[in-house]
C-alpha cells in the first residue's frame, strides 16, 4: 500500500477544516512499519512574511520530546548506570523539595508522580529551576497520584547527565535519535536551528482568549537546551520514532524497558493511561499510543495504531493548533485503505457556537452594578450588555464572548444541585435571577491586597489574575502555552501563603511588597509576578 487515496482524504480533511485547525500552517505526515508514506503540508510557515509552508520545515515538537529522554534513561537502567526506584538525590545530591512524604525517585519523575508542580520555565534553565523546587512543596505523596511536571522531566535531563558526564541532548542524540535515522534533527532551540524552523504563532492579543478573528502574531523566541521538549524536527523526521514505537523500541531499547515505558502507571490528567514519555489514549475506538507538546507558538500530536502497523503526527505553528483530531482522522483513512475499505467520510466541522443545553443557562445575571442577559438562540448563546452583544464560544462550561469589548475575560458558568446559579465573568460575580441569596460573604480585610493582574516577562506564563468573588480568593492563569492554566480557588495556609486547587494540589502562591494597601508581587510556585495596572 502506498497510502495515496489516504494522503487525498487527509488533504481533503485539512482543507474542509482549515479554520478549526487554529493554525497558520500544518504539516501532517504518516508512515507505516517501513517508511515515511507521505506527507501533506498546508497553509505558510510565517505569516508576517507570507513563506509558504513546505515539507522541510522543522517544528518545535514539545512534549514528544520526553519520549526521547525516557528512551536515554531506560539504556542507562539496561547498562546498570541508573535505577528507575533510585531517589533523585542519588545522582542530583542538591536537588530538594519541601515534603512530609518519602522520597522522590526516577522512576516518579518519569512517570509525573512524585507530587512536583509542573514548573512555568521562569529561568530558561534546568539547573535553576530544578534549584527553585527548593521553594515549593509536593502536593501528595510520590506514587499517589498523576499530576503533568515538566521540571521533573528537566530533572530527569540532569539526572542522565550526571550519569554520563556530558549534556543530556548528546547522550539522546546518540542513542536514542540517531539509530532510528533522526540524527539531523535539532535537538535543542537555538539561534543556529533558527532558519530551520517554521515560525510560531500566537495571538496578537495574547491577555485574552483567541478567536479566529483575532488573527495572528509571532511569538516570542527563546532558545532552551532543558530535556523537557526541545526537540525540533520535519514532520517526516518525527514519522522515524513512530516507526520506532511500532516496532516495540527494536534497535534501541529492550522489550522489557518497552514495556516500562509503555504501561500506564496511573491514570492521566486527561483520564487515560501515562507510562514515561507516552500515552495510551482512545481514538475512534482504538487504542493508541503516542504525546502531544504545546510550546510558545506551537502545537504537534504524534500518534500510533500499533494494531493497524500505522502511524501519523501533525505539527503546527500555532499554540492553538488542533492536531489529536487530525491524527486519529489520518489513522483511520490508512487502515481502511490497508483493509481495501472504502475511506471515512469527512465529517463536517462542528459549529464553534452551538452549545447542548443551552437554554439551561438563559436568564438575567446581575452583580449589584449592572445587570446582563444571556439568550439561547440558534443553538447557542449570546451575552447582551449595555448595548452590545456577542455569541458565546467554548465548551465545559467556559465560554469567550466574541465581541471586542465583551471578550476581556471568558465565562464560566457555575452550577449547585446541578442548576446555574451565576456566572464568573473576570473580577465579577453575576448571581442568576433565579438564585434566592444576593448576600455577599464576608472575607478577611487583608484580601482586598491581593486581587489585579500580575505580569512576568516570561513567554511560558505571561502572568494571572487574582479576583475575588463571593467572599473567595481566585487564581487565574493568562498564559497560553503553559501547563498551569484556567480558574481556581485560593485557600488560605497558615504560613500566610495560599494553596492554589485541590487539597492535593502543590502549587502556592504568596503575596509581598504590600504598598498602600496592595500588594505589588505575587510569587507562584518560586517564580515572581508583578503587578500590572494594565486591567
Amino acid at each position: 500500500m502506498d497510502g495515496s487515496a489516504s494522503l487525498g482524504r487527509i488533504r481533503e480533511y485539512v482543507d474542509r477544516h482549515r479554520e478549526r485547525l487554529a493554525t497558520p500552517g500544518l504539516a501532517l505526515a504518516v508512515t507505516d512499519r517501513d517508511r515515511c508514506l507521505g506527507v501533506v503540508a498546508d497553509g505558510v510557515a510565517d505569516v508576517a512574511a507570507g513563506t509558504q509552508l513546505e515539507p522541510h520545515h522543522r517544528f518545535q515538537i514539545g512534549s514528544i520530546s520526553k519520549g526521547f529522554t525516557a528512551l536515554a534513561v531506560l539504556q542507562e537502567v539496561e547498562r546498570g548506570r541508573m535505577r528507575l526506584a533510585a531517589p533523585v538525590t542519588e545522582y542530583l545530591p542538591w536537588f530538594e523539595v519541601r515534603s512530609s512524604f518519602g522520597p522522590i525517585t526516577l522512576h516518579h519523575l518519569l512517570s509525573h508522580t512524585g507530587g512536583l508542580v509542573t514548573g512555568s520555565d521562569f529561568t530558561g534553565s534546568a539547573v535553576s529551576e530544578v534549584w527553585s523546587l527548593r521553594d515549593t512543596e509536593t502536593g501528595f505523596a510520590p506514587g499517589e497520584r498523576f499530576l503533568y511536571s515538566n521540571v521533573g522531566y528537566k530533572a530527569v535531563g540532569l539526572c542522565l547527565e550526571s550519569v554520563t558526564g556530558e549534556p543530556w541532548w548528546r547522550t539522546v542524540r546518540a542513542q536514542a535519535m540517531e539509530p532510528i535515522g533522526m540524527g539531523g534533527a535539532d535537538v535543542i532551540i537555538s539561534e543556529e536551528a533558527r532558519p530551520r524552523l517554521a515560525t510560531g504563532h500566537r495571538s496578537p492579543t495574547p491577555d485574552r482568549r483567541w478567536l479566529p478573528r483575532h488573527g495572528w502574531g509571532s511569538s516570542p523566541w527563546f532558545e532552551s537546551d532543558t530535556a523537557d521538549g526541545t526537540i525540533c524536527a520535519t514532520a517526516e523526521e518525527l514519522t522515524a520514532y513512530a516507526r520506532l514505537l511500532l516496532a516495540s523500541g527494536a534497535g534501541v531499547v529492550s522489550p522489557a524497558s518497552f514495556e516500562a515505558m509503555t504501561t500506564p502507571v496511573l491514570p492521566d490528567d486527561l483520564g487515560q493511561g501515562y507510562g514515561y514519555g507516552l500515552r495510551r489514549v482512545r481514538g475512534d475506538g482504538r487504542s493508541l499510543l503516542g504525546h502531544s507538546g504545546g510550546m510558545v507558538g506551537f502545537s504537534t500530536q504524534l500518534l500510533v495504531d500499533p494494531s493497524s502497523g500505522f502511524g501519523a503526527t501533525t505539527l503546527t505553528n500555532s499554540v492553538y493548533g488542533a492536531t489529536f483530531d487530525p491524527c486519529v482522522f489520518a489513522l483511520r483513512c490508512l487502515a481502511a485503505e490497508a483493509a481495501g475499505e472504502v475511506l471515512p467520510e469527512i465529517p463536517e466541522p462542528p459549529d464553534p457556537y452551538r452549545i447542548d443545553g443551552a437554554g439551561a443557562f438563559a436568564g438575567r445575571y446581575a452583580d449589584g452594578t449592572s445587570e446582563i442577559e444571556v439568550v439561547a438562540r440558534d443553538g447557542g448563546l449570546t451575552v447582551e450588555e449595555g448595548g452590545r452583544s456577542g455569541r458565546l464560544r467554548g465548551e465545559d462550561g467556559v465560554f469567550v464572548v466574541d465581541d471586542p469589548v465583551l471578550e476581556r475575560f471568558p465565562i464560566r458558568f457555575v452550577l449547585e444541585g446541578g442548576v446555574v446559579v451565576g456566572a464568573h465573568w473576570g473580577p465579577r460575580w453575576l448571581r442568576h435571577e433565579r438564585a434566592a441569596d444576593a448576600s455577599e460573604p464576608d472575607h478577611p480585610g487583608e484580601w482586598t491586597r491581593y486581587p489585579g493582574r500580575y505580569v512576568t516577562w516570561n513567554p511560558w506564563f505571561p502572568g494571572f489574575h487574582v479576583f475575588l468573588r463571593r467572599g473567595e480568593l481566585w487564581l487565574a492563569v493568562s498564559g497560553e502555552a503553559s501547563d498551569v492554566e484556567g480558574e481556581r480557588p485560593m485557600f488560605p495556609l497558615p504560613d500566610g501563603s495560599f494553596r492554589v486547587g485541590e487539597p492535593w494540589s502543590p502549587d502556592r502562591v504568596r503575596f509581598d511588597m504590600v504598598i498602600d494597601g496592595l500588594a505589588h508581587r505575587a510569587v507562584f510556585d518560586g517564580a515572581p509576578a508583578y503587578r500590572s495596572f494594565v486591567p
